[in-house]
């Protein structure tokens, strides 16, 4: 009976669900049953059908290019037989017709779910890591919906075009006029230089800002410098030149585009740093980096051209016109919709990914610009991105700020600033009345709980593993989003790259492991307690919860200028808390990051890493001091700084960090392990004061 019951269901939605084209549709038409939008409406009785043997589809619209139970088989090699009714398998059939060049017989297909959104996944059977991801939707333009397929948007197709320009011009009115957290602009400041635009190509020069009128708007630039220097550079010897007039030619290709689009905005100023900057004038540099914070935070629009390696590669860029398909036509009674296809770009504003995709990305001075301007467009290959404090959203519209896709770290640092206010009114007006919409704004939203500290630790490990050409620069191109920081939490101290108030926390970085450890630079660059002080990418363990234990004296750095945001010229640290003389040593000559620490009452294997290398060729062990500076809060074990004492003048004992010692992981062994350490560090430990430079 009930196989009776199950085949008539099935005869049943079989006829309810399919259509036949008659002969005079065309063949990029696809034709959907009458009752197509309320077919969901049985959920309970598509089980009982039989799925397409080709595309595993169910004939329900609402897993329409969905895979909505598992199959034996995800992947298939499709060949969609010249009968086949299947909607999901003409869909598929249009996707191949309209790709050249492509071999059915070596392409797998996977349909799956992406953020709520039928896709299909392309794999090529002969390279391994060739896969595309396409996503199929109607157009928002069309004003009715069909079940399973979802609205979408068309990207320009050129960032040049008049399309590209009219979308950013609605994404700038709306943030502007809508977004209170964007309003950050203090009208009084203005860049010591600009770059007048006004005008034609032969109308450009640069300009004091003392001939800008008040309230202005400017635009910045954010690009990659790479190993081409632009003609155009601005220099002591050529400034009164460049304040006449700067010729069009000598221009590279992504400065002259930054312009064209800057006017299209109706916008008189851009800020370009290679021509507002005077070039190898020390005093002019040091002074223009250290206002970093402020040039790209008062930016009306941060223009960032992302793609480009370098200044002559250019800010826009055309789509393949084979990644966005037009794939024909679907009828549903009287009305007709145009499907279309495109392939899925890649999400440059999602936390996880934001360095590793397009050159801009890779960039450690290009960072804090992209943090601290209030409002950001990504010039990408593919299309353009926006990103402000409130929002991020693409032309596709496909990656954003939605419930699907990971709150970019731009947002997430916005949000812990925003959800404590300062404790001082000192900063401009303008910016504590940010800070106060801000709130009120995160008051009715629902925000993620504030921690300052820790969003700035995942700052600091983004940050260390990006390219910096010259090292002398690795607090100074972090140092706006510390100002920014600050602005906000007046009660905070910054010390070359750590805050007085989480250094406990702030003290527990590791250098990333690597083939082997690099020496410091023979400048120097920040006192050893910080990460700064070495180069490379540098790691936080931010899985588990830790409770500081040493107790912090004193805590100071001396900054070139007294900039405390721009480079560190020497830095002293006092803590007080256990401490036990250890021995460093290499374990293996085999292996180069294999160090161990060795004493008589240790039984227990303690994790090191070490900051730099710390032996010469010669030696294999040394005298070390561990200094407990935290335990954790899960099965209670230290985590310790290791440092070695030096003699400076006077006989005077000082110490310098040379790497982190970390109890063992949480595995039933590794809890024993720990208790062993913890028991360790109290029999033998003594308090020390320790000067730490």
């Amino acid at each position: 009976m009930d196989h009776t019951v199950k085949a008539f269901t099935s005869e049943f939605l079989n006829n309810i669900s399919q259509a036949p084209a008659s002969p005079k549709d065309a063949e990029d038409t696809i034709v959907l049953p009458k009752y197509w939008n309320w077919l969901g409406n049985l959920e309970r009785l598509w089980d009982r059908r039989e799925v397409c043997p080709q595309c595993g589809w169910d004939a329900n619209p609402e897993h329409l290019l969905k895979v909505p139970t598992p199959r034996d088989e995800p992947d298939i090699i499709f060949s969609r037989p010249e009968d086949s009714q299947c909607i999901c398998c003409k869909i598929i059939d249009l996707l191949f017709e309209r790709q050249q060049n492509l071999d059915r017989g070596r392409w797998t297909i996977s349909p799956w779910i992406n953020q709520d959104k039928p896709c299909l996944l392309l794999e090529d059977t002969l390279l391994e890591e060739d896969e595309v991801e396409w996503n199929f939707f109607l157009p928002y333009s069309e004003r009715r919906s069909l079940s399973g397929i979802p609205k979408g948007s068309l990207v320009s197709g050129n960032t040049a075009s008049e399309a590209a320009c009219e979308w950013v011009k609605h994404q700038l009115s709306a943030c502007s006029q809508s977004h209170q957290r964007c309003r950050t602009r203090d009208s009084t400041f203005l860049p010591t230089r600009l770059i007048s635009i006004a005008g034609s190509n032969d109308e450009v020069r640069l300009i004091d800002n003392s001939e800008v009128p008040h309230g202005s708007h400017y635009v910045a630039l954010s690009h990659c410098w790479g190993l081409k220097l632009p003609e155009c550079l601005t220099t002591k010897a050529n400034v009164l030149d460049q304040k006449e007039n700067v010729p069009w030619s000598t221009l590279p290709k992504s400065f002259q585009e930054a312009i064209l689009f800057t006017r299209k905005l109706g916008i008189g100023y851009i800020w370009i740093d290679s021509l507002c900057i005077i070039q190898r004038d020390p005093q002019d540099w040091l002074r223009e980096a250290g206002r970093m914070f402020h040039v790209y935070q008062n930016a009306f629009l941060t223009i960032a051209a992302s793609h480009a390696e370098d200044s002559s590669k250019g800010l826009f860029s055309s789509l393949s016109p084979g990644q966005q398909l037009q794939l024909g036509k679907i009828r549903h009674g009287t009305e007709e919709y145009q499907l279309y296809a495109q392939q899925s770009f890649p999400e440059i504003t999602n936390l996880y990914l934001n360095h590793r995709t397009e050159p801009l990305f890779k960039r450690a001075w290009t960072f804090q610009e992209r943090l601290v301007s209030p409002r950001i467009l990504y010039f990408t290959k593919h299309e353009l991105i926006w990103e402000c404090y409130s929002t991020s959203v693409c032309e596709c519209g496909f990656h954003g700020d939605g419930p699907y896709n990971p709150t970019s770290l731009k947002m997430l640092h916005v949000n812990n600033l925003v959800n404590s206010p300062p404790l001082s009114q000192q900063y401009p007006a303008k910016y504590t009345e940010y800070i106060r919409n801000s709130i009120r704004f995160t008051k009715k939203s629902k925000s993620l709980k504030s921690d300052t500290g820790k969003t700035w630790r995942r700052i600091v490990q983004f940050y260390s593993d990006l390219q910096l050409t010259n090292q002398t620069d690795r607090l100074l191109a972090i140092g706006a989003i510390a100002e920014q920081t600050q602005a906000v939490h007046q009660n905070k101290t910054y010390l070359a790259g750590l805050w007085h108030e989480s250094l406990e926390l702030d003290l527990l970085w590791a250098r990333k492991r690597q083939p082997s450890p690099q020496q410091r630079s023979k400048y120097y660059i920040a006192p050893t307690w910080s990460w700064a002080s070495v180069p490379g990418p540098v790691a936080y363990d931010s899985t588990a919860p830790l409770k500081p234990n040493v107790k912090v004296l004193s805590a100071s750095c001396d900054y070139t200028d007294a900039n405390q945001f721009g480079q560190a010229t020497g830095g002293r640290l006092i803590l007080r808390g256990e401490s036990i003389m250890c021995t460093l040593s290499k374990s293996s000559q085999e292996s180069l990051e294999d160090y161990r620490i060795f004493h008589p009452e240790l039984a227990v294997n303690i994790e090191v890493s070490v900051d730099c290398e710390p032996f010469a060729q010669t030696e294999e062990q040394m005298a070390v001091l561990m200094l407990r500076i935290a335990d954790t809060c899960d099965f209670p074990a230290p985590i310790s700084i290791i440092l070695k004492e030096d003699r400076g003048k006077d006989d005077e004992v000082s110490y310098t960090r040379l790497g982190l010692a970390s109890p063992p992981g949480t595995t039933v062994e590794g809890q024993k392990e720990r208790r062993k350490l913890l028991d360790w560090f109290d029999s033998f430990s003594e308090i020390r004061t320790c000067i730490i430079i």
